[in-house]
């Protein structure tokens, strides 16, 4: 039993979609949640110090420019491109009817002006727009890396109704974006021919490879293994299914936290490669374990009565009962959302919240900076945000500082 506790809700003007939530991951830990409805209509959450000891939590509706009346907003996705800032880029997916047959499509790129280094509040942000027209109506909007020897660039990919895959890139000397040819750095996703419903990119092996994980409309889902240095496809996987694959999730089974530089003990970080890809498609839900080593070869449908009469819209991975072991988190038509856990060999279901429409996306984010994190829950209508009881956390904490400090004893020991 997870034991989740309403921390605040908002409702929503107008519903939104399963592109309708992203987050803005800041450096000092205090992230915030964007969520957009399908009437114009964005919002911010966040929590600010109220006082000492006490946070209060803001919902502020955003007005962002060139988002003009009659238009419908597709998808909403963001980054932070700095490492050692706040350097946020917002990307805002639009269609608009123009005339009585056609509709115009953008992407609105949203980000600090030139020479506003100091300015970034989302206020700020929300007026400096930069337009890149699309020639289709698009679906996900997702946002991945590019390896450098210098550093990584960010990029956006956009699925469309054309059946391709389309990649927009920055031009820093001109201060514009423009599309690029997704082939010469995503071999993998050229030449797709199906609308693409989702993505997700994996990098491991300190970014020498990544796994390519794309589920469509048509129920294909291909999996691809990339050597990245060499731009090759070593491996591809297709798989067909019957209903859409809405969505496909690359995840890790076990969470490694990084070991704080002020501790001086011995520690084994090593980068988890065990590798497993859940797919959800109609009432469907699927596994794929150690696909590194097992490929496609070693599935696991969950199974429930809670999933046979019912359909998947979302998906999340989340270590929710703060185990270090992830879970999976479905969210569903009939407005729950279903946690499975690893156990004794099976995904088994543990526990099941529900809420007040169709769940329509999830995201597990620390929004307060005190390093526990919240569950976000977008619906049909509205916003939940579920926190832990303060008293597990409290038992968890001392617990793992209690071991901390063993550990800390015994490297003590073993130096004299």
């Amino acid at each position: 039993m997870i034991n989740l506790i309403y921390a605040h809700w908002f409702p929503l003007a107008s519903q939104g979609n399963i592109y309708s939530l992203t987050t803005l991951q800041c450096q000092k830990g205090f992230n915030k949640v964007l969520v957009s409805s399908l009437k114009r209509k964005i919002y911010s959450f966040e929590y600010n110090q109220h006082s000492k000891w006490r946070l209060k939590p803001l919902v502020k509706e955003l007005l962002f420019t060139y988002i003009p009346n009659g238009a419908e907003i597709i998808a909403i996705d963001a980054f932070n491109k700095s490492t050692s800032g706040d350097e946020f880029v917002i990307g805002i997916t639009i269609t608009k009817p123009s005339g009585e047959t056609s509709i115009e499509r953008y992407l609105n790129i949203y980000t600090e002006g030139v020479g506003e280094e100091e300015n970034n509040s989302l206020e700020a942000i929300a007026q400096n727009c930069l337009m890149v027209e699309l020639s289709y109506t698009p679906y996900l909007l997702y946002h991945t890396l590019i390896p450098h020897s210098t550093g990584h660039e960010i990029v956006w990919l956009i699925s469309g109704n054309d059946s391709k895959i389309h990649m927009i890139r920055e031009d820093k000397q001109n201060h514009s974006y423009n599309e690029s040819q997704i082939e010469k750095y995503f071999p993998e996703l050229d030449q797709l021919k199906v609308i693409a419903l989702w993505i997700d990119i994996y990098y491991y092996e300190d970014f020498q490879w990544r796994l390519t994980a794309v589920s469509c409309e048509c129920g294909l889902f291909k999996l691809s293994k990339v050597n990245v240095k060499e731009l090759e496809i070593a491996q591809t996987w297709i798989l067909r299914y019957d209903n859409s694959v809405c969505s496909v999730k690359i995840f890790p089974s076990v969470n490694k936290v990084p070991k704080p530089d002020f501790l001086d003990i011995k520690y084994d970080n090593k980068q988890d490669t065990k590798l497993n890809i859940l797919l959800t498609t109609g009432n469907l839900a699927v596994i794929f374990q150690d696909v590194l080593k097992e490929e496609m070869n070693s599935d696991i449908t969950l199974s429930g009565n809670e999933l046979t009469s019912d359909c998947i819209l979302c998906s999340c991975i989340a270590d929710i009962n703060m185990d270090g072991q992830n879970e999976i988190l479905l969210g569903t038509y009939k407005q729950e959302v279903l946690i499975f856990a690893f156990k004794d060999g099976l995904w088994k279901l543990i526990d099941k919240k529900l809420f007040d429409a169709p769940i329509y996306s999830m995201t597990y984010i620390d929004l307060a900076g005190d390093g526990v994190k919240v569950l976000v829950v977008l619906t049909q209508r509205s916003v939940h945000i579920m926190q832990h009881d303060t008293k597990e956390v409290m038992k968890k904490w001392k617990e793992r500082f209690a071991k901390l400090g063993l550990l800390m004893d015994k490297n003590l020991i073993g130096k004299r």
